[in-house]
């Protein structure tokens, strides 16, 4: 997690990095959550062509941004 923290910081304010396990295995499920401060620092991560970490290319896909109300939904 922190490596991927200290990576995607190169683009912009970092507020979360989510990365899941698997309680099973005890791996990473090859996929985690970053969580930017502002969309710019989002739009920055996608003007870059490839991100490479550890030797392995990563794949980004942005997810839409949920609205208050959904989040509030959720927290309850």
């Amino acid at each position: 997690t922190e490596e991927l923290k200290e990576y995607f910081s190169q683009f912009g304010s970092v507020q979360r990095c989510q990365l899941p396990f698997d309680k099973d295995t005890g791996f990473h499920r090859r996929y985690c959550w970053i969580k930017f401060s502002t969309p710019e620092d989002v739009q920055n991560v996608f003007q870059k062509d490839s991100h490479i970490l550890e030797g392995a290319k990563l794949t980004l896909k942005q997810q839409s941004r949920r609205r208050r109300s959904q989040r509030k939904n959720q927290s309850e």
